[in-house]
């Protein structure tokens, strides 16, 4: 809730939170109810539609204004709850039936994970073998037992450790933002990354002269770093995969046409190299439509990957495109509310025509209409 609310407007707090309230009494009322994953069975039955879950990263820790990840104790209620409900499967099934043309396993959900961290070993794993449900880790594979970290990993640590009253202004990113207390930090935090996603060129220069401003990077701990080869490999014991994540996590569609290449194709080569097995699934950095293009879509086909998935919410259903696969990423929340989420989603989407039918510019988004409420 509190994070939430620090990335909405001040003008608009009051009124997300009585959003919120009310959303969460509903979420509770059907949950104690016993009715909210059959209502969500229902809809994606009727809709002979599945789920695919995308998570990042997990800890162990309570969760809070900067933390690396799902707290694993909500990720293991939310998924015991699905289990109670649904069908697990690979994302491989998904992919090889929509690939025909055929409806996916219905009433099914796969997992994900993207970013390729430590702690999805440490803490993800032993949840995913208790509920022996499979997982695709996606990765970035530059970044590989490398000494570099994700930049939202190190623009995250660096302003949590902010020192000052202020972080300076960007003219054209962002103005002078208050850091004075851990509220304000994360919304600090929150108004720089949004504003550095698309800034592929300048992004590395930036987050040095904040380095700089803060006394030097400090790199996160250990768990929150990508992984190093031996991890990598534990992420290949069956029933887990891994898939590629791009080698350096740039948004794509921001890239020359041979750049982008180079990280799409260039991903599955690193980690076939590494791993001396095949790398057929690609996840999209930051993944919304918007991210994509019809370029980017064609380089994934190029480069023979199986399916790539996106972070535009929604079900997969027949007739979606195998290169732009829907994804929902749960909050970090107790599961009473993430499945109440998860069924408003499929609710939502349990009447869109497969993705195929129009192209990639015109396919429904049900993020813009949220993102303009936050930018209002």
């Amino acid at each position: 809730m509190r994070t939430h609310l620090q990335e909405v407007s001040p003008g608009r707090r009051f009124g997300a939170l009585i959003k919120r309230l009310i959303k969460y009494a509903t979420a509770a009322i059907l949950y104690s109810a016993g009715l909210t994953g059959l209502m969500l069975r229902r809809t994606l039955e009727t809709g002979h539609a599945c789920l695919i879950l995308g998570f990042h990263g997990t800890t162990d820790a309570a969760p809070g204004y900067f933390s690396p990840g799902h707290a694993i104790s909500n990720v293991r209620d939310q998924l015991r709850y699905l289990t109670r409900h649904l069908r697990q499967v690979s994302l491989e099934e998904i992919a090889l039936a929509v690939t025909r043309g055929e409806s996916p396993p219905v009433a099914s959900f796969a997992v994900t994970f993207d970013d390729g961290f430590t702690n999805n070993v440490i803490f993800a794993i032993p949840v995913l073998q208790e509920f022996n449900i499979p997982a695709t880790f996606f990765m970035p594979s530059a970044l590989v037992g490398s000494s570099r970290d994700l930049w939202i990993s190190s623009l995250r640590e660096l302003v949590r450790r902010w020192q000052g009253a202020t972080i300076p202004g960007v003219p054209g990113l962002w103005p002078l933002l208050p850091t004075v207390d851990e509220a304000s930090r994360y919304a600090a935090y929150f108004r720089i990354k949004e504003a550095l996603k698309t800034q592929d060129g300048r992004r590395q220069e930036i987050l040095d002269r904040l380095a700089e401003e803060a006394g030097g990077y400090t790199r996160p701990p250990e768990e929150d770093r990508v992984v190093g080869p031996d991890l990598l490999r534990r992420m290949t014991q069956r029933p887990f995969t891994v898939g590629a994540h791009s080698r350096t996590h740039p948004i794509l569609s921001t890239l020359e046409p041979e750049s982008a290449r180079a990280e799409i194709d260039g991903s599955r080569k690193d980690l076939e190299r590494m791993l001396e097995q095949p790398v057929l699934d690609f996840a999209y950095p930051n993944g919304r439509f918007p991210d994509l293009s019809d370029t980017t879509c064609r380089l994934v086909a190029e480069a023979g990957y199986r399916c790539a998935v996106t972070t535009e919410p929604g079900t997969v259903r027949r007739g979606d495109d195998r290169l732009a696969l829907r994804r929902c990423l749960p909050g970090n929340v107790p599961a009473f509310l993430a499945s109440f989420e998860l069924l408003a989603r499929a609710w939502a989407d349990r009447r869109r025509t497969g993705d195929l039918a129009w192209p990639l510019g015109r396919r429904i988004s049900y993020l813009r209409a949220r993102e303009a409420r936050v930018e209002s």
